[in-house]
Formats: structure tokens, sequence, C-alpha cells
């Protein structure tokens, strides 16, 4: 049976620390291979931060309908949907409480102003 390392993830800073620190971090358990997994999400997280923060002040550009956008928006899901999986009871119970699994899959469509 594989051993269980604790980690903690700050998704604000993408980064996994074997220390808690005083930033907000969600404590996960996993494997070497899951922790080498939840590494490269938050590694591909922040390259789809770097080009989505170019792309964000073209004039006239909605960032709803852009490639870049639902890619960092996809693979966010993707991160916490990882985090939840391996997270700890209060992890668990922090991201339920955040519904952002929830509101990462339904888009706000139905807000005025996104008619047609």
């Amino acid at each position: 049976m594989s051993t269980k390392n604790t980690l903690y993830v700050s998704v604000s800073n993408k980064s996994l620390d074997r220390e808690a620190s005083m930033n907000e971090q969600l404590e996960v358990r996993g494997t070497e291979k899951e922790l080498e997994k939840l590494r490269q999400m938050l590694e591909q997280l922040q390259r789809d931060d770097e080009v989505t923060q170019f792309r964000a002040p073209i004039p006239y550009k909605s960032a709803d309908h852009d490639k870049a956008t639902n890619q960092f928006n996809d693979d966010l899901l993707k991160l916490y949907q990882l985090i939840y999986n391996l997270g700890t009871d209060k992890t668990k119970a922090h991201i339920h409480d955040m519904n952002i699994l929830n509101k990462l899959q339904n888009s706000d469509y139905d807000d005025p102003g996104y008619e047609h």
C-alpha cells in the first residue's frame, strides 16, 4: 500500500507546501503519484493564468467566449476537484461551502446582458 503524505495547497499562489502557512491553504493527503499530478495541475494553471492575463486588456473582447479563459476555467475546475478528492474533511467542507465546483460548471448566461 502506498504511503500518503500531507501537503498544503494554495490555489491563489499555485503552490504546494509541506508545512502550513498563514496564507489560505487546503490540506490534502495523497500518494507521491497523486501529489505529483496535483503539482502538475498547479503548474498548468500558472501557464493558463499567464496566457489569460495578456488577453484580458483587449478592448471589446468578451472573456466568457475566449478559448484561453475557457481553458483556465476547465483546468481550475479539475484542480479543485482533485483537491476535493485528496482533501481532508476540513478541506472538503471548505470547498463544499465555497460552492465553487457547482459555480464553475454552470455559466451565468441567465444574468441580464447575456440574451442572444
